[in-house]
């Protein structure tokens, strides 16, 4: 029910930022390049993460995002995590885009009183961007990864820088 409503609160911040964006128009061409950092909340552990992340867009509406981060330890818990995720975004505004996600992961669980838990999963999410200058970004992703004892969701800000 708390995970429902800060998605929901985050989706209204989202058309809030909207209506004051910059008249910087938001780009889903096929070459944009995107470079940034992002962190948020991690569900399993109850922890924050934070992480780098690049995306290309290789065709209109279609971009691939790979990504290495950390999750920092609580509960005796911390993660490596790699993932590579498809976004598709489609333009809401002049300066913001909103994009379903789908994809692939990998976590590497470190337990500090057992043994560690290398999995492999998949990734469902749904985010929001928007452009606050023509090569400036700020997203706002939710996603849930599905992995057998260590599943979870994360959700999280980023700023990228747009070439």
């Amino acid at each position: 029910m708390k995970k429902t409503r800060a998605l929901i609160l985050c989706a209204i911040a989202g058309a809030a930022l909207t209506a004051s964006a910059p008249a910087a128009a938001s780009s889903l061409y096929k070459g944009e390049m995107t470079l940034g950092v992002s962190g948020g909340y991690a569900s399993y552990n109850n922890s924050g993460f934070t992480s780098i992340v690049f995306q290309y867009t290789f065709v209109p509406h279609v971009r691939i995002v790979p990504e290495v981060g950390i999750v920092f330890r609580h509960n005796d818990k911390s993660a490596l995590t790699v993932t590579c995720d498809m976004q598709f975004p489609f333009r809401l505004g002049k300066a913001f885009n909103v994009y379903p996600l789908a994809g692939l992961t990998f976590n590497s669980w470190n337990h500090r009183y057992s043994k560690n838990l290398n999995r492999v999963g998949g990734d469902v999410g749904l985010g929001f961007e928007l452009y606050i200058t023509g090569s400036l970004k700020l997203s706002l992703q939710g996603k849930y990864s599905f992995m057998k004892d260590t599943s979870g969701a994360f959700a999280g800000l980023g700023l990228g820088y747009v070439f």
